[in-house]
């Protein structure tokens, strides 16, 4: 849409558009949508608007300047943006301005102030003048606020302010992607020049299609500069000479469309409509939903009445024709301090809970509602935050939010997990219920105070017999606790206070003797990851090289598609167990029931052909690296059950750096690493893991819970996957240390471990809970650290070799690190 629409205003030489031709399959499409947008005719296909085949490019097409100093051109329009608009809109702004056209960006503020302020001129417009385009969303992706519709006129007549400073035509583009996922939208009654609609937010499939809807009345004004294959009538090699074909989606659509998708759109309208029963119990149900949640959310307290959650809402949440089913929101502790949105999405993970985070791609909402300034997002950005990255907090302020939505698909049964969810992992002391009154802005005051004291009365919900959400009340039982001091197990038997080693290679009166010592700290354990997120090789001593432990992390199992494959996907990873023969040159991998296989550490890249070369990613970065063949392809792929994976070895020639922000303590120059996260080392301590089960044991001693595993040192230890363990020292010293030296080697320390669910995964069984995760998130503040990252410093080293038994020697930090502030 950016690319196409012509600001010059060029003179028409056809007094009405060309009529348009549409095939079967566009005619079915169009009657399809029509179920979900009334465009005047459900039988046939609609006379008044054009419907053409859209990815990414929709809103691209529209807005194209087409300047190439003809005559025909004697003004530049106005392109007018709605501030809190997609990002693909702010990407429409650049290329309008690139071509000449003014710039104006309008608030609801602004346009609701302004209108009829000025009169509509009675002038037409002259055949000369200039085109201008306003765009706006039909629903907010950010906070769900449904946009009146009686701007598309108001703007069109020119009765707003802005329309004043272009004169011409004024045409009117309406995001409809948010909106026509839960609500009818009727073009018989509202008539914008254009369209944009997303299939796969109505009915989740398939991705990367949508429509653009075109009115043909209003699709003389894109003109189209690129053509592709099939939108010409003819064309010529040598000489610039082509004829664009007639009809708009003809002339638009280059290339061969996505056909296998577009003809699944059926299946999805009539799926849909089976369902569902149509659009309108859709909204019904999904704002519903959403209606309840919110008020929910706004009432919880914590025990000491502070406020739980902060909800970024325009509106009071009672009117579905003004509020979509979307809920975005912030928490809060009971101290007042935010709590990071990246927490929170490492928590939903655990609890199977699927939400967004961030700013949805939407910087205008998102400043308007976290009240960010231009110059505080610079700062940030100047700080390390970009788009897509965990900086949720920066100087205790949030850059972003969490988002949930629902769609026709979502239950009762997903709103109440979700708000046990909040309720079980972010209310500090006994639930209070504060039901506030809402005002029309969606401002709030409190109405009443009641504690929460195993009952909880809520406004939701009920289903009816068409199995839609209509108003009602609820009554929601919170069974809430107090934690009482208990040694337990998580199948709620008594267990030892201090859980000894089952391996039995010490003797216990010494580990849990030693394991409370401040001073002497020693290693105890040393861990080689061959494979990236597969089992541990634990050694005696161990050599290092330039990228941190000797094949530390030096292969990656990819998946058919290419993709690295890591235990947040495939916790059977776990289970292959690697072990590394220096003599021999041989890595050797087995599996429970498998027979095992054999392959060589090293091989000589230059004799290696073209076709075992490859490039894949890991935590963002592009790797070269050697595929290792197939027979451990097709081993790989028999014991995970995937077929298609490979075995990738980083290339010696691969130059991979340290991902740490600049703000985390740093090593000097250039630091490689291997195919790890973020950094050569990870070091956590035994007294650290000890105190965290402490929490544990306090967190669940009267709650009995479903998982069988029991409470076990090592078995701790191993969830964590750090490369060294100190035993000895007390609990969580080492979030403090700068540097350490491990015998004759030299370490710098790079700043805390962030943990996400993959912790959660017993490394001996591949079995999945909610806990260390869990627990560790309720006292180590934001986002959730244990361990630190460590860059061997070889100048300040004798040799190559670590050891067990090596002496830890820490140097501490002057000022403690806070870890509720921004790091």
């Amino acid at each position: 849409m950016a690319e196409s629409f012509d600001f010059g205003g060029r003179i028409s030489k056809q007094k009405h558009p060309t009529k348009i031709h549409e095939t079967r399959a566009e005619t079915d499409l169009a009657n399809n949508m029509a179920q979900c947008i009334n465009v005047g005719s459900k039988t046939q296909t609609p006379p008044c608007y054009e419907t053409r085949e859209l990815t990414k490019e929709a809103l691209h097409n529209v807005g194209d300047l087409h300047l190439n100093g003809n005559v025909e051109h004697c003004c530049r329009g106005c392109f007018c943006y709605f501030e809190k608009s997609h990002t693909s809109v702010l990407g429409m702004r650049e290329l309008a301005a690139a071509k000449g056209a003014k710039i104006i960006c309008a608030d609801d503020n602004e346009i609701c102030a302004n209108t009829y302020k000025k009169k509509p001129s009675k002038m037409q417009p002259h055949p000369m003048s200039c085109n201008s385009l306003f765009i706006y969303p039909l629903q907010c992706n950010f906070s769900g606020r449904k946009y009146p519709m009686d701007w598309i006129e108001l703007v069109k007549k020119k009765e707003v302010d802005f329309t004043q400073s272009c004169g011409g035509q004024w045409y009117v583009a309406v995001d409809a992607a948010a909106y026509v996922s839960t609500t009818l939208l009727d073009l018989d009654r509202y008539k914008p020049d254009f369209v944009t609609v997303s299939f796969y937010k109505m009915f989740g499939f398939p991705t990367g299609i949508g429509a653009l809807v075109v009115r043909n009345s209003s699709a003389n004004v894109l003109k189209k500069t690129y053509f592709g294959g099939g939108t010409v009538l003819v064309s010529t090699a040598r000489e610039r000479f082509h004829v664009d074909r007639q009809g708009i989606s003809d002339r638009f659509e280059d290339g061969t469309v996505a056909f296998l998708d577009i003809v699944a759109l059926r299946h999805g309208f009539d799926t849909l409509h089976r369902l569902t029963g149509g659009i309108d119990n859709i909204c019904k149900h999904t704002f519903s939903l959403g209606r309840f949640v919110h008020h929910q959310l706004t009432s919880y307290h914590h025990g000491n009445g502070a406020k739980v959650a902060v909800c970024y809402c325009d509106t009071d949440f009672e009117d579905m024709s003004t509020q979509g089913a979307i809920v975005n929101f912030n928490l809060l502790r009971a101290n007042g301090s935010f709590v990071g949105y990246a927490e929170v999405d490492k928590m939903a993970q655990l609890h199977n809970i699927h939400l967004r985070t961030g700013c949805f791609c939407n910087t205008g909402a998102c400043q308007w509602h976290l009240g960010l300034s231009t110059d505080t997002v610079l700062d940030n950005y100047k700080a390390g935050h970009h788009c897509g990255d965990n900086r949720d907090l920066i100087n205790g302020v949030p850059t972003g939010s969490v988002r949930i939505s629902f769609g026709y698909m979502s239950t009762f049964s997903d709103a109440t997990n979700f708000l046990n969810f909040i309720k079980g992992c972010f209310v500090e002391g006994k639930l209070q219920i504060v039901q506030p009154s809402c005002n029309k802005a969606g401002s709030c005051q409190v109405k009443q105070n009641k504690t929460a004291d195993n009952v909880g009365v809520i406004h939701g919900s009920k289903i009816s017999d068409t199995g839609i959400y209509v108003a009602s009340s609820k009554v929601l039982h919170c069974h809430r606790t107090t934690s009482v001091k208990s040694n337990i197990d998580f199948d709620g038997n008594k267990s030892p206070a201090v859980p000894l080693c089952p391996q039995g290679h010490r003797d216990d009166n010494y580990r849990q003797q030693t394991i409370y010592s401040s001073h002497h700290r020693v290693i105890s354990d040393i861990f080689i990851y061959p494979i990236k997120s597969c089992g541990a090789f634990q050694v005696d001593s161990w050599q290092l090289g330039s990228r941190g432990l000797a094949y530390d992390r030096h292969w990656v199992i990819v998946t058919g598609s290419g993709v690295c494959l890591s235990q947040k996907r495939e916790t059977k990873l776990c289970l292959i167990q690697p072990t590394i023969n220096l003599d021999m040159g041989l890595l050797k991998l087995e599996y429970p029931g498998a027979d095992s296989i054999e392959i060589p550490l090293s091989v000589d890249e230059s004799q290696v052909s073209d076709g075992h070369i490859c490039q894949t990613k890991v935590s963002g970065d592009r790797i070269q690296g050697t595929d290792c063949g197939d027979p451990v392809a097709t081993w790989l792929s028999s014991v995970l059950q995937r077929p298609g994976c490979r075995l990738i070895q980083q290339s010696q020639n691969d130059t991979r750096l340290c991902k740490l922000d600049s703000n985390d303590r740093t090593a000097p120059g250039d630091t490689q690493i291997s195919l790890a996260n973020q950094s050569q080392l990870l070091l956590i301590a035994r007294s650290s893991v000890l105190g965290l089960m402490q929490h544990i044991t306090d967190r669940h001693s009267t709650v009995k819970t479903s998982m069988d595993l029991k409470v076990d040192v090592d078995s701790y230890v191993g969830r964590f996957r750090a490369n060294l363990v100190v035993d000895r020292g007390q609990a969580f010293a080492e979030d403090d240390w700068t540097e350490v030296q491990v015998g004759t080697q030299n370490f710098i320390c790079q700043g805390q471990c962030s943990r996400c669910q993959m912790i959660c995964v017993d490394q001996s069984t591949g079995e999945r809970s909610k806990e260390p995760l869990s627990t560790l998130a309720t006292f180590r503040g934001r986002k959730i650290p244990f361990g630190i990252h460590l860059c061997h410093d070889p100048s300040g080293s004798h040799g190559n070799t670590i050891s067990v038994g090596d002496s830890v020697i820490p140097t501490l930090m002057t000022d403690p690190v806070d870890q509720n502030q921004n790091t």
